[in-house]
């Protein structure tokens, strides 16, 4: 029998490419920017998702973008400088004014900063009638006076507050003796403490189930983009994950983009593991929701556009 030309040259062709090496073609990467205030460990699930390739495993190529202050990144966000913003509370009160924004996702869902006193500081009654730094307007405001209630100081009477906004401003009025105390998040904390100042409390222990960090977008970049929304949450979920199972991975992280020390990162996670978590509930979002009402003013009127999209 006779093989036609055009059989002999399929025949041909498939041996060729029978024998051809495989090249995988690497999808290509979809740009995104992702906005969040000063540089600490509420963030690692972002940083590792980075740093260990999640996003890029996702198809995502995710710049992390650091903004002195949570409203310049909710302004960011609104104004389409950015995609996706990872402070929870901050973007409560613009919701609350109308601004159509959606929170997707949780990373941490308990506050990780500690009060860093003076040393002559032994006990929160101590605080009486001293200065306290905080950030006018943010959650650690509102979650200082919760601190001493607990501890049964009045918070409008008992001690004098300052603004400083940023944790390393903070140190430093600690050091010039300007303040007493001031919440401060790690690595920020360990730069108190070198200093001499010392853990007083840390508000994951008396606060849990408060989401403090997650993946915030607008209605609009979910509609026109919802594939892209679907792997940025999905790689934030992955990497809380790996955050809490995986303690090497974290420390390291800790330590090359937070610039900790072993020590300082072996400590620094054992104290905020508990922290981590991907789980948003309706109950944690009016929890947060009513703390930061307390601390701007600003009343919650659109709770239901608060919308759990990832669990």
């Amino acid at each position: 029998m006779k093989i036609t030309s055009r059989v002999r040259i399929s025949l041909i062709a498939g041996v060729i490419f029978t024998f051809l090496p495989l090249v995988e073609v690497e999808p290509q990467l979809v740009k995104v920017r992702a906005v969040y205030p000063s540089p600490n460990v509420q963030y690692l699930p972002a940083y590792l998702a980075q740093t260990k390739g999640i996003f890029r495993e996702e198809s995502l190529d995710v710049e992390l973008i650091a903004v002195r202050g949570a409203k310049e990144g909710v302004q960011a966000l609104l104004g389409g400088d950015v995609q996706f913003a990872m402070m929870v509370g901050p973007v409560l009160p613009a919701i609350w004014r109308g601004a159509d924004l959606k929170i997707l996702s949780q990373m941490v869902g308990m506050p990780t900063f500690s009060l860093i006193v003076r040393p002559e500081i032994n006990e929160v009654e101590d605080l009486r009638g001293k200065k306290i730094g905080v950030s006018f307007g943010g959650m650690t405001f509102a979650l200082v006076h919760d601190l001493f209630k607990l501890h049964g100081l009045d918070p409008e009477k008992g001690v004098e507050y300052v603004n400083i906004p940023g944790s390393a401003p903070k140190v430093a009025a600690l050091e010039k003796g300007i303040i007493a105390a001031a919440l401060i998040a790690p690595p920020v904390e360990f730069t108190a403490i070198k200093a001499g100042f010392k853990r007083l409390v840390f508000l994951g222990d008396l606060m849990p189930d408060l989401p403090f960090t997650g993946v915030i977008a607008t209605s609009r970049y979910i509609k026109e983009n919802p594939r892209v929304t679907e792997k940025m949450v999905r790689a934030i979920s992955r990497a809380v994950d790996v955050t809490r199972q995986n303690p090497e991975a974290a420390i390291e992280v800790m330590q090359s983009y937070l610039k900790m020390t072993a020590d300082e990162a072996r400590d620094t996670y054992h104290l905020v593991r508990k922290s981590f978590s991907p789980v948003l509930t309706e109950g944690s979002i009016k929890k947060v929701a009513d703390v930061v009402s307390r601390s701007t003013g600003v009343k919650p009127r659109r709770q239901e556009t608060i919308r759990i999209l990832a669990s």
